[in-house]
């Protein structure tokens, strides 16, 4: 019984497939440049199947039926091709101009095997997709990411004994980056991050033991620089980001109780002033992330990214080493020049 319904989902799914196609002609959308004369008869066109969309002079970017694909760029009309992708279209898809109507029923690459291998001169001239993706992905970009942080500090030579919990926060960043190709690039921006923590501290003074709870909110302006290694396709593709960061601490809220000497009374809801000798208000460290990204339309790009930054220098000078370790998360736009 399970093998026969087996069978007739195969079936009915190669039947579907079959519908489908029904109606359809395949075409190659391509980029071409004709040769000196501009003036390519229509028929010569019609002879292998050439839908123009959109002409400047002897540049003009067409449809062109994928059974005459070959023997158009074997012609005398073509000087340059640049391919891009296969496109199956519905007989009532392709309007007389070489619009498309409604959503292209399929469309994948051009393959490599697909150029021809005659006609030196006309080979010369057609650019390989590989080298048409690499140059599309060069460039600036720029754009925004919001989300939020997860913070920790590990302790070295503390006074007092006690725990320090991890604590959220938010995280803001203008992003900026250059790519070198489609798999490299080189990414940086200019961001807001908390690195909040929170302690329960045993302070022994004069010989009595008291227990300290305070939160610590803690602002910090951050400059990451990161390497940008990705796999993947046009549409979504898998960053791998290593480099380092340089940051600034700029404000601090505490709330909850304090240790101060000779005075035990709680401070509640209030923003630290730095001493000098004890905080050290720049940090930097190693960083690193991993990343999703999805091509939405040919210049935005969606993001989703996580990152980890691993401080080296300690945010206090005495009376013991404390150093930051953050995770941040989140989601955001950029726009590719």
């Amino acid at each position: 019984m399970k093998k026969s319904l087996i069978i007739l989902t195969l079936l009915a799914l190669m039947g579907s497939a079959f519908a489908q196609n029904q109606g359809t002609k395949e075409y190659v959308s391509a980029l071409i440049t004709f040769r000196a004369e501009s003036n390519v008869p229509q028929d010569s066109l019609n002879k292998y199947g050439v839908i123009i969309q959109t002409r400047s002079g002897r540049m003009a970017t067409a449809l062109i039926e994928a059974e005459q694909y070959q023997a158009f760029l074997m012609s005398n009309l073509v000087e340059r091709v640049q391919p891009s992708t296969r496109v199956f279209l519905h007989s009532d898809q392709v309007k007389e101009d070489g619009a498309f109507t409604s959503t292209p029923y399929r469309r994948h690459q051009v393959k490599a095997d697909e150029r021809p291998d005659k006609r030196e001169d006309v080979r010369r001239h057609i650019i390989p997709e590989e080298d048409i993706r690499n140059d599309e992905a060069k460039g600036w970009y720029v754009g925004l990411m919001l989300g939020g942080s997860s913070n920790t500090m590990q302790v070295k030579n503390a006074m007092w004994s006690g725990t320090w919990y991890s604590q959220r926060g938010l995280n803001v960043e203008a992003r900026a980056g250059y790519q070198f190709n489609e798999w490299f690039g080189i990414r940086s921006g200019l961001g807001l991050v908390s690195k909040n923590y929170s302690t329960d501290l045993q302070v022994d003074f004069s010989g009595a033991t008291d227990s300290y709870q305070t939160y610590h909110q803690n602002q910090y302006i951050q400059l990451p620089v990161m390497a940008d290694l990705s796999i993947g396709g046009e549409t979504l593709r898998i960053h791998f980001m290593a480099g380092c960061y340089a940051a600034f601490w700029a404000s601090q809220y505490r709330d909850g109780y304090i240790y101060v000497a000779n005075d035990s009374r709680p401070y509640t809801g209030w923003t630290y002033r730095f001493v000098e000798g004890y905080d050290y208000r720049f940090d930097a460290g190693l960083a690193g992330g991993l990343g999703l990204t999805m091509q939405v339309t040919p210049n935005w790009q969606l993001h989703f990214e996580g990152n980890y930054y691993h401080g080296l220098l300690s945010t206090a000078q005495k009376p013991y080493k404390t150093f930051n370790r953050t995770w941040t998360f989140g989601m955001g736009l950029t726009y590719h020049f």
